[in-house]
């Protein structure tokens, strides 16, 4: 019986974290337009959804190993925090982003 590689370990850990965000991104996309987040201004809901459409951009580069996508979604993470802090929608387990943010800065190095 042969065991994976390490290498194809990470691989799969980097599809399977891609996927994961992948998904959150697309429930959040969703999730924007269903009323929730209308109290938080006209705007909100919009910028919200247009981030999540430049993370799903900066996720599919990361995929094929593009080393600056991983700064963009670093940046996105940052801007994304940035709006719900203006707005006051920030909540603490979104800072749970930059986890896979640092992850990725590290592994495209």
């Amino acid at each position: 019986m042969t065991h994976p590689s390490k290498a194809a370990n990470k691989e799969y850990f980097l599809m399977i974290l891609l996927g994961c965000l992948f998904a959150l991104g697309l429930f959040d996309l969703v999730y924007s337009f269903t009323g929730a987040y209308a109290i938080f201004g006209i705007l909100y809901p919009s910028a919200h959804a247009l981030l999540n459409i430049i993370l799903f951009l900066a996720l599919s580069f990361i995929w094929s190993k593009e080393k600056w996508a991983a700064w963009l979604f670093l940046g996105i993470v940052v801007a994304h925090m940035g709006l719900d802090l203006a707005v006051g929608a920030f909540e603490f387990l979104k800072l749970i982003l930059f986890l896979p943010a640092i992850y990725f800065l590290i592994k495209l190095k």
